[in-house]
């Protein structure tokens, strides 16, 4: 299926389209708004409100913003 990986998840990129405001969670372990910038392979550059374009690999390390 398109945009799922070999392991059958959802890539980020389909999971997260440009412009879409989303939470990252950054090395002091706090959860900082943002939002999608663009994508390259295999992640996702984010924007934080705070200042700084983060690129994301992992999932574990996105979610959508509360309040989407």
């Amino acid at each position: 299926m398109a945009g799922e990986s070999a392991s059958g998840s959802r890539r980020l990129a389909s999971l997260y389209p440009v412009g879409t405001r989303v939470e990252v969670r950054l090395a002091d372990d706090r959860w900082h708004p943002g939002r999608v910038t663009r994508h390259d392979h295999p992640g996702i550059w984010v924007v934080v409100e705070e200042g700084g374009l983060w690129f994301v690999t992992n999932g574990r390390h996105v979610r959508p913003s509360a309040g989407e």
